[in-house]
């Protein structure tokens, strides 16, 4: 299957200690918890970086993974994380892609597995998450 995006883009990390995927398997239980503030968002994420993405074509976003595996973003007026829709599990968030059609983000699960969730920017609704062996969404 052809990838819809191909444009990788850069992202900001923030260190978890500094401030603070989508599959069958969590977040290890022990992993360490700390408070991150992202885009006027407070939320508790693993030890793994959250980041803010700047996309080229839409407004900035932030995306972490909280201890119990959730993932989650915020954005300027989001009211705070919002959990990603399709009710994916990851280790940490490991990839951002974009085109003019839309944005994609790709995790990682603790089994090694990638899943990516893409959103069309036509309708501005997140898909839910698939699988994916590539090096893109």
């Amino acid at each position: 299957m052809k990838s819809r995006l191909r444009m990788a883009a850069t992202a900001t990390a923030m260190s978890v200690a500094a401030l603070g995927a989508v599959g069958v398997s969590t977040s290890p239980a022990s992993a360490a918890a700390s408070s991150v503030t992202c885009l006027g968002s407070t939320g508790t994420f693993n030890e793994y970086p959250v980041f803010q993405k700047n996309w080229v074509y839409g407004s900035p976003e932030c995306f972490g993974v909280a201890p119990s595996g959730a993932i989650f973003h915020a954005w300027i007026g989001s009211g705070g994380w919002k959990e990603m829709p399709g009710n994916g599990r990851a280790l940490y968030v490991d990839g951002f892609f974009e085109s003019p059609a839309g944005k994609a983000v790709r995790v990682m699960t603790s089994a090694g597995n990638h899943y990516c969730n893409y959103n069309d920017y036509a309708t501005n609704t997140w898909g839910g998450w698939y699988g994916t062996s590539t090096d893109h969404c």
